[in-house]
Order: C-alpha cells, then structure tokens, then sequence
C-alpha cells in the first residue's frame, strides 16, 4: 500500500508540474479556453492525487468527549441547608438525620412528618 501512495504522489506531482508549464509555455493551444480548462483540470487532478495519498496516510485524529459526571440526586438538608445526596441518612455536615426512624414502629419516615404514616405515632414531640 506504500508503494502505490508514492507512486500516486509523485504522478500527482507530474500532473501539476506538467500543468504549471503548459500555462507558462508560449504554445498557442495553452492560450486557448480549451487549452486553459485542460490545463486546469490536469492541476487539480494532480493536487487532488498529491493531497490524497498524503492524507490517507495520517491517522486521524481522536475526539476526546469531555468526562461527564455521574448525575447525583441532591436535596438540601433541613437543619443546615447545605446539599446532601439524597440517599444519605445523616447530614456530613451537622450529623442531622436526614431519614429518622419512628420510634414506635422503627420504620424510616420523613423528617418533615409530624405522624408515622405506619404507627400513627406523634412524631414532633
């Protein structure tokens, strides 16, 4: 595969070289808008073999996506209002449980509840 990209590159080369001299020669032809279309054409099938096999040689480059983080639910403890994940059971900050058990029933409830939605128990006294 090497070998037929330097051959591609150095005919592609030729082509422009060839190209260039033809625009620059005195011949009649080459002044023409034939002639000049021809000579066009062959620069820039010489170009596009030149930046072809140079091109196909370079690795391409690797987009590295930015790292995201995982989504991590938040809730806003109730004692200091600093952000706590939600799944924690007391506060890092003020050590305030965040998910009390009734104390009847032993069962996880809300801060917020005044009543164990499961005993009835008063839970604010």
């Amino acid at each position: 595969m090497k070998a037929n990209r330097v051959i591609g590159t150095i005919l592609g080369i030729l082509l422009i070289v060839f190209a260039v001299g033809a625009y620059l020669s005195d011949e009649p032809s080459s002044k023409t808008d034939t002639g000049r279309i021809a000579i066009l054409g062959a620069f820039l099938f010489g170009l596009f073999t030149v930046g072809g096999n140079l091109g196909s040689s370079k690795a391409k480059p690797q987009v590295k996506l930015p790292e995201t983080k995982p989504v991590v639910e938040t809730k806003n403890c109730p004692s200091c209002s600093k952000p706590v994940s939600a799944d924690f059971t007391v506060c890092p900050y003020c050590a305030t449980p965040l998910k009390p058990k009734c104390p009847s029933c032993g069962k996880e409830v809300s801060s917020d509840f005044k009543l164990c939605p499961y005993c009835g128990t008063d839970l604010k006294k």
